[in-house]
């Protein structure tokens, strides 16, 4: 019996990460049919443990695993967007004593592992000695490699790729599977994450500008769709259930939006970029409305931590706009990745800054506008798809160029899910050439 981890951690409230990580165990499976035991990571900490970050996976009975390397929030329950400068210093001295007692476990002499050891708790020492009898480590997909020349992006790529460096000390066999992957802006930082590729036996990306990026940085890559397009809608009907919401379906075009609280990591005018997205976003919804058309504001991530609890913008849109029967504000617990695609099925336009709620609706032929942010993924993607001119990005969200972008959808839906239909067809192939390789490079 083969034992895979999948890392980094899981989080259900990320309804996106919750359809890699269900993908990634889907992979691992066919890849070793059948015949392997998985792990996966908890998300661990005061504030994980406080929004049940992990109840909905748990329940598929998979075994879970805390991280060696944890985040400096653990002991913190804020759950603020922004970080006073007292908290950050305090996330850095927990960073530094970290990174001295992991740094301890990658080295080559025991005795010295031995001293890194005695930083780890219970919990993460049994993590610790499971790497050993490891087959294989499987990063799941997803487009947490990137940097913007912050101070900290050399440690975040540490704490984003610490275990397959540890992968690498007991020569367990890494498969990078489709990332986004870039830009890589802090020099440090760009180290850290070239020599992690380099070790994996495959790297995937999801797209071509990750493609291509590479190619310039001598890493060897294979390209392959997102898992998220491999996520199968819920066979639930949620008709009655957006009746009860408020949402009237068949009477007019329905509208979803996503959004989320972005920092505007290294930009110097990051609190003006947030204003102005959700400005631009209020006006936006406000032409909807009022030319008739339902909106509905949808939660699609919620947590655990505030910068990934997309209720928060969705709050202060819906309180700003005065009250509307056609506006409708949408947050479920209850809901998993493979619900809300059932959910965006009904609609006649998503527009998501949550990409995964893009790819949600893609799956089910519901025409996306995409608002870009964070690395290569959204623009790569919908370039991919020739979807490129439905792609906004998230530090200039004109409101005149959503409205007019959206009224070329509604008004061409056909044309657009063409496109979608032919992508689509190409999905079920390479799903199966991404696990022959893998296979193919594991026995290697």
């Amino acid at each position: 019996m083969k034992k895979v981890l999948i890392v980094p951690s899981n989080t259900d409230l990320n309804r996106g990460d919750q359809s890699l990580t269900w993908a990634s165990i889907t992979i691992a499976k066919e890849v070793f049919n059948e015949e392997v035991s998985i792990f996966l990571y908890r998300t661990k900490g005061k504030l994980a443990e406080k929004t049940k970050t992990n109840h909905q996976t748990e329940k598929l009975g998979y075994p879970f695993l805390t991280r060696i390397l944890s985040h400096p929030r653990r002991d913190d329950t804020n759950n603020e967007v922004s970080f006073s400068k007292l908290i950050l210093i305090k996330w850095g001295f927990r960073a530094l004593f970290d990174l001295v007692g992991t740094f301890l476990l990658l080295s080559r002499f025991k005795l010295i592992n031995k001293l890194g050891i005695q930083f780890l708790n219970k919990e993460q020492r049994y993590t610790y000695h499971s790497f050993k009898d490891l087959d294989a480590l499987f990063v799941k997909g997803g487009g947490f490699l990137h940097s913007y020349g912050s101070l900290v992006d050399p440690y975040i790529m540490y704490f984003q790729l610490f275990d397959v460096f540890l992968a690498k000390k007991y020569k367990v066999p890494v498969f990078i599977l489709p990332n986004s992957i870039g830009p890589l802006k802090n020099g440090f930082a760009k180290k850290i994450v070239l020599a992690a590729l380099k070790y994996a036996k495959v790297v995937y990306v999801r797209e071509s500008t990750s493609l291509e990026y590479l190619k310039t940085q001598d890493i060897r890559a294979l390209k392959s769709p997102d898992l998220g397009f491999y996520l199968k809608p819920s066979k639930q009907d949620f008709k009655s259930y957006l009746k009860e919401k408020g949402v009237l379906l068949d009477d007019k075009k329905c509208v979803a939006i996503t959004l989320r609280p972005y920092r505007f990591d290294g930009s110097p005018n990051a609190d003006q970029l947030y204003e102005n997205y959700l400005t631009q976003i209020k006006e936006y919804i406000e032409n909807l409305l009022t030319n008739d058309i339902s909106v509905t504001l949808m939660a699609h991530t919620l947590g655990p931590s505030a910068h990934e609890d997309d209720t928060i913008p969705l709050k202060e849109i819906y309180n700003a706009i005065e009250a509307h029967k056609d506006f409708i504000y949408l947050h479920d617990r209850n809901l998993n990745s493979e619900d809300l695609e059932k959910i965006y099925s009904y609609y006649d336009l998503v527009v998501g800054t949550r990409f995964h709620s893009v790819i949600f609706s893609l799956n089910v032929n519901t025409p996306a506008l995409a608002i870009a942010y964070g690395g290569n993924k959204a623009v790569g993607i919908m370039n991919d798809m020739d979807l490129s001119d439905f792609v906004v990005p998230i530090e200039n969200p004109e409101a005149t160029r959503l409205i007019n972008l959206s009224y070329t959808i509604l008004n061409h839906t056909e044309e657009y899910i063409s496109k979608i239909e032919k992508y689509k067809v190409r999905l079920l192939h390479e799903k199966e050439v991404l696990v022959n390789q893998i296979k193919g490079f594991y026995n290697d």
